[in-house]
């Protein structure tokens, strides 16, 4: 049953009046039976009239209807006592205290509405200038979109064009150098001490452009996405002391000690060899070229998840501001103006870009006039990960090259026997030696031999069924022969197993459990 409202007449429709009406008006539980108020012009007057409530200059004739209650929101005594005579019987008159209250709270009322209204414009201010901001941002967006896509283009341009001017340099410096040779060597008669200076010069000066162009190649190459990794598996060591032994001369020329610090077993990588060279010939030509006493010395270490490979040496040193700055292209830190070594300003970056390429990371340390020390690593790969880099990276340039690739394996066909004759580790270290037999053995490139701790498993790209049966029989013969010298022919008897792609499995996961499994 619905509640029955309470008629309220309010007398006064001054600034208290026009807050009761505003405070009362949506209250279900009460119907505003009129307004009263001498003055027809005062602000609650018209807020009735608006809202078609009565009104009226006297209250006569609408106290004689009988309102439930009526309010005095004049704030007088004597109109209060007035409307105590003239009320109906069962009409109550707010007690002159109450209605001030009432008054108090409708003017309270009345500033929390005006807050309100302030707080909701400043609110739609707010919301006003967010939109206009987040328009402002859409264009802005819209207009760095198009200018990244012209930058984009220009750089595509700018990194043809290198690529472009390098390749077309590369021909008439090589004749250019070609014809210098020819003279210092007195093929085209005899020249003086100061001619041949001259030539030298000349001569260091085709060979230091040469690199810039080879260095502007990679970058373009880089940036463009076209640079080509050959993974293989390498030997990081060995890599490091070729690149160490062809910088002998040079270091030993200015007085400079070489060092390496290497494990004694060797430390494979899954890595581009060229690339990898490529790398430790650019951090250790540019530590000779900081270094002017001292030493600079390779270290390779192998750790838990990664090897890390490092070069470090006892020049200048580098400011702790300029560290941040030494993998960006043509940065030449702490450059001296005159004769002395010059770089291109891109073997950092180059070296930077190439063992991010094989999901490495490569940092630097330096102090000044202390030295400083290049960190690089390679990550490590489980047997089992690898050997699928491998068998599926030989797949793909089958595929490329509308070729074959074939996996052997060699397990010890008489281990539990062999166990007996020999200690496992002993059958460990001959399957290392194994190992080695058969990498020496690979006379082309892309030949692999991975080992786990009973078989050696070797990949034969470019290699069908019959090449790799003739690669059987030499690989055989090299392994019974390093079985002999090591006396241990009649206690090892080996299995060969062999499988091709595409004709026997036609993807690397069949590749290698049809190998496992024959």
């Amino acid at each position: 049953m619905a509640q029955k409202q309470m008629n309220i007449l309010i007398i006064g429709a001054g600034r208290a009046g026009s807050a009761l009406i505003k405070m009362l008006k949506d209250d279900p539980s009460v119907k505003i039976a009129g307004i009263v108020d001498k003055d027809d012009k005062a602000p609650g007057f018209k807020l009735a009239q608006q809202l078609k409530i009565p009104t009226s200059k006297t209250w006569k004739k609408m106290i004689e209807g009988g309102p439930d209650e009526v309010i005095n929101a004049t704030g007088s005594d004597d109109a209060h006592e007035a409307l105590l005579k003239d009320k109906p019987e069962n009409t109550v008159v707010v007690s002159s205290v109450i209605a001030k209250t009432l008054w108090f709270m409708a003017k309270e009322y009345e500033m929390v509405e005006k807050k309100i209204k302030e707080a909701k414009e400043e609110v739609e201010a707010h919301e006003w200038g967010v939109a206009k901001t987040n328009d402002a941002i859409k264009l802005l967006y819209k207009e760095l979109e198009e200018k990244n896509k012209e930058l984009q283009e220009l750089d595509r341009l700018k990194s043809d064009f290198i690529s472009t001017v390098s390749h077309e340099l590369r021909t008439p410096l090589a004749i250019t150098k070609e014809g210098i040779t020819l003279i210092q060597d007195g093929v085209l008669g005899e020249i003086n001490e100061k001619q041949a200076k001259v030539l030298v010069t000349a001569r260091d000066s085709i060979d230091r452009l040469a690199r810039l162009i080879t260095g502007l190649l990679d970058i373009s190459k880089i940036e463009t996405g076209n640079i080509e990794i050959k993974k293989s598996l390498i030997s990081v060591t060995k890599v490091a002391q070729q690149v160490a032994s062809f910088f002998e001369t040079k270091a030993a020329d200015k007085g400079l000690e070489m060092k390496m610090s290497l494990p004694e077993e060797e430390v494979d990588a899954y890595a581009d060899n060229d690339r990898i060279i490529q790398v430790f010939t650019n951090l250790i030509g540019n530590a000779l070229k900081f270094t002017d006493e001292g030493h600079i010395e390779i270290s390779v270490e192998e750790k838990e998840d990664e090897i890390e490979c490092s070069v470090e040496d006892t020049g200048k040193g580098v400011p702790k501001e300029d560290i941040s700055k030494m993998f960006v292209k043509f940065q030449q830190i702490d450059r001296v103006h005159g004769d002395g070594e010059r770089g291109t300003g891109l073997g950092l970056s180059i070296a930077k870009s190439i063992i991010e390429m094989h999901e490495g990371r490569i940092w630097v340390e330096s102090e000044v006039g202390k030295g400083t020390k290049f960190i690089f690593t390679l990550p490590k790969y489980a047997d089992d990960v690898l050997l699928k880099e491998y068998v599926s990276s030989g797949i793909e340039e089958a595929k490329k090259n509308n070729s074959k690739m074939s996996l052997m394996v060699l397990s010890i066909d008489n281990f539990t026997k062999a166990k007996e004759l020999i200690s496992e580790e002993k059958i460990y270290s001959a399957l290392k030696g194994v190992e080695g037999v058969l990498k020496n053995s690979f006379n082309h490139s892309g030949g692999a031999a991975l080992k786990d701790s009973h078989e050696c498993i070797v990949i034969l790209p470019n290699s069908g069924k019959q090449d790799a049966l003739s690669a059987e029989g030499r690989l055989k013969q090299a392994v019974d022969d390093y079985l002999m010298r090591e006396n241990l022919a009649d206690k090892i008897k080996l299995k060969f197993r062999r499988v091709t792609y595409p004709d026997q499995a036609s993807n690397s996961e069949e590749l290698i459990k049809e190998a496992m499994e024959k």
